[in-house]
């Protein structure tokens, strides 16, 4: 078997990101498309997951970014769907949060939180709490993963539970 044998099939989605100095780029990330039995990558589990990810950032340079420096990645709320929590979205009693986000290198972005909780935990600083590596955030027009680790504070402007 040789190398050409060996494929793996990888679909690109269209990014900005920005790095915890706080400098915007563009670039694909590669992502397993969903198979026949419905397993595929999300870019949640990828950015979570690997200690770098391969970015093509024009013609067919590649750079390798490493998770933990940047700051979010955005996407196209259209190109996001599958990065949303799926029970959140379909719960009409998961709790919604308005917020501002500030990152440590200074730049703020202001959004929508939706988490689904049980009842006696459904507090914005509980969902915090458990928040993964990279969470989304909602804007009228984007999704931002952001992460965690680069986030400097977290201001409520309203929460419905």
């Amino acid at each position: 078997m040789s190398d050409r044998d060996v494929v793996t099939i990888k679909e690109t989605v269209l990014v900005e990101y920005c790095t915890a100095r706080g400098v915007v780029a563009r670039g694909e990330l590669f992502l397993r498309p969903l198979d026949a039995a419905g397993r595929g990558e999300r870019l949640l589990d990828v950015l979570s997951g690997r200690a770098f990810v391969p970015v093509r950032t024009g013609g067919d340079a590649v750079v390798f970014l490493a998770p933990r420096h940047l700051a979010w990645v955005r996407l196209d709320l259209l190109a996001a769907l599958d990065e949303l929590d799926p029970e959140a979205e379909d719960d009409v009693t998961s709790a919604v949060a308005r917020v501002v986000v500030e990152l440590a290198h200074g730049d703020a972005i202001e959004g929508t939180l939706r988490y689904a909780l049980p009842a006696m935990t459904r507090r914005l600083g509980d969902y915090l709490e458990r928040a993964a590596a990279f969470f989304p955030l909602h804007t009228d027009d984007w999704i931002y993963l952001v992460s965690a680790a680069q986030v400097a504070s977290i201001t409520p402007l309203s929460e419905r539970r």
